[in-house]
Formats: structure tokens, C-alpha cells, sequence
């Protein structure tokens, strides 16, 4: 168990490392910037959430994703981060330049990651076409917390995981 968890994280460096090596590119910094940003406080959902609830064909789908945005935060950020308090890889290599302010918390799963793909699953069981459209903006929000330098790949891997679980339950229920 311990060899695969070494390569795992062996992994998640390479991967992180590799993305910092892409600063030089300063238009697809801001992209990510912007891109990630948007996931920030589940911002970009609750817009999302709010448009959708006037209109009558969607207000079960916006209730829905809502309850998901909320149980996302409470299983991903609350929950399993203060149990696991994994360290961010800007924690563990402070002498990296971040685009971005470093997070005080922990790195295990992602948030941004985990409350998107909640709110993506929830409108794709709802509208698919539309959620197929959330779900590649939800994972270029992964993409974006990997290449900020403030998650590793495990992280974004386990927050699609578990964001879609939360979705898929939220849905049944």
C-alpha cells in the first residue's frame, strides 16, 4: 500500500511540477486564473443556480444543485480536509512563485473541484446536453487548481470522485 501511495504522490509532483513550468505563458496564467476564480466560493454554480430558479422547468434542478453545492462543501471542505490536512504543494515548495494568493487550508480533496462536479452532474442528470458543457468547465477548473500550483493531481482526481457521487446521490434522493 505504502509503494502505491509513494507513486502516487511521485506522480502528483511530476504533474505539478510540469504545469509551473507553463508560467512563461502569461495569456494562459490569466486564463487559469479567470478559469479558476470562477470555482471560488462556488461562485459560477450559484450564478448558475440563481438564473435557473426563475425558470419554471428548472427550479427542481436548481434546488437540486444548490442542496449539492451545500453537501459538497460540507463532505469536501468541513469534513474529509480537517480529518486528511493534507498539505497544498505551495506548502510544501514555498520557494515557488504563486499566481495566485496561497489558501490557508488543506489540500485534500478539492473544493472547487468537488462542488463543481457536484453542480455538473446534477444539471447533466437533469439537462444533458447542458451538463456535458459543465462538466469540461468543472474539469478545466480542476486543471486550473493543479496548474495555480495549490492541488495535486490526486486532489482534483478525488474531488471529480467524490463531486459526482454528491451529484448522483443528491439526484436520487
Amino acid at each position: 500500500m505504502k509503494t502505491i501511495l509513494n507513486q502516487i504522490h511521485r506522480l502528483d509532483l511530476r504533474v505539478s511540477f510540469f504545469m509551473i513550468s507553463l508560467y512563461h505563458h502569461h495569456v494562459l496564467n490569466r486564463i487559469m486564473k479567470f478559469i479558476s476564480s470562477c470555482g471560488d466560493f462556488g461562485i459560477i454554480w450559484l450564478i448558475i443556480i440563481l438564473l435557473t430558479n426563475v425558470i419554471p422547468a428548472a427550479r427542481s434542478m436548481s434546488i437540486h444543485m444548490l442542496m449539492a453545492l451545500i453537501v459538497s462543501a460540507l463532505i469536501g471542505q468541513i469534513s474529509i480536509k480537517s480529518l486528511i490536512k493534507r498539505k497544498r504543494p505551495c506548502h510544501l515548495y514555498p520557494e515557488v512563485q504563486l499566481l495566485v494568493p496561497t489558501p490557508n487550508d488543506s489540500s485534500f480533496p478539492s473544493s472547487h473541484t468537488t462542488s463543481s462536479f457536484a453542480c455538473s452532474t446534477i444539471l447533466f442528470l437533469f439537462f444533458p446536453t447542458y451538463g456535458l458543457f459543465a462538466y469540461l468547465f468543472a474539469l478545466l477548473i480542476g486543471l486550473s487548481r493543479i496548474y495555480l500550483f495549490v492541488h495535486f493531481l490526486s486532489d482534483v482526481i478525488c474531488g471529480m470522485i467524490l463531486g459526482i457521487s454528491i451529484g448522483i446521490l443528491i439526484y436520487l434522493i
